[in-house]
């Protein structure tokens, strides 16, 4: 019985995982010039594609050269300003990047990825002095 349960259990845990990639929905792409950090997780400069999962609370950010992505949540909002274009935006401290934002234009709204304890920390060391840059995307 136990078995049975066991192997049920893990063929609905397939499933879901195979289905989670499935849901994504490409939301921008955009060619950053520089390397990046998300989170805790380093990304090299190169062209990524965003895409949502679980139901837009989250987002992967995905190298479509390497084999190299990462996962964030999101906290969606309105647009506040007139600004129509989609783009990428970051934290700058010094030469270390970190993604703040993706923007979907007017309709589409924004998406605010927290700030991680490693921001945190850069923030600190760079005493407080931050510089927003935003990357066109598509």
């Amino acid at each position: 019985m136990a078995r049975h349960f066991f192997g049920i259990l893990t063929t609905m845990a397939l499933a879901l995982l195979i289905s989670v990639p499935l849901s994504a929905q490409t939301i921008a792409t955009a060619t950053v010039p520089f390397d990046f950090t998300v989170g805790q997780t380093q990304l090299s400069a190169g062209t990524y594609e965003i895409s949502t999962v679980a139901h837009a609370a989250g987002i992967e950010i995905r190298n479509t050269k390497a084999a190299k992505s990462v996962l964030s949540v999101v906290r969606s909002e309105h647009s506040r300003n007139n600004d129509s274009r989609t783009k990428l935006v970051f934290n700058r401290y010094g030469n270390r990047y970190f993604l703040s934002q993706v923007s979907r234009g007017l309709d589409g709204g924004v998406m605010q990825l927290p700030t991680s304890k490693l921001e945190k920390e850069v923030r600190i060391a760079s005493s407080g002095v931050s510089q927003k840059v935003a990357v066109a995307a598509k």
